[in-house]
């Protein structure tokens, strides 16, 4: 009999907003989960920035990666926004506990 992998015991709840509407969420069950899903869909969008936020998004991507990681084990919430015009992108990672297994099914 294998023995069944424990749950983690933290969800990383992400999410996207533009101009505070929301674009989509995602549930990671790591750091690292939860920041590919923000640099994925960070990249789809880059390419249509300006110039500023094009090199917000890229110091992000190339630098603030390791940081936000840092924050998140923890932790601590991660937000990144990009503003062009009068538009703002808001990425939002936030670490929440869960209960131990034991507990959640009583």
């Amino acid at each position: 009999m294998t023995a069944q992998p424990l749950p983690p015991n933290r969800v990383y709840y992400c999410e996207c907003y533009v101009n505070e509407r929301r674009l989509g969420t995602y549930d990671a069950y790591s750091p690292r989960e939860a920041l590919r899903w923000v640099r994925i869909s960070l990249m789809m969008i880059a390419v249509t920035l300006d110039e500023e936020p094009y090199r917000e998004a890229r110091a992000w991507l190339d630098h603030g990666q390791p940081a936000a990681a840092r924050e998140l084990e923890q932790g601590k919430r991660h937000t990144l926004t990009l503003k062009q015009r009068t538009t703002a992108a808001t990425w939002t990672v936030s670490p929440i506990a869960c209960p131990p297994a034991h507990q959640a099914r009583a």
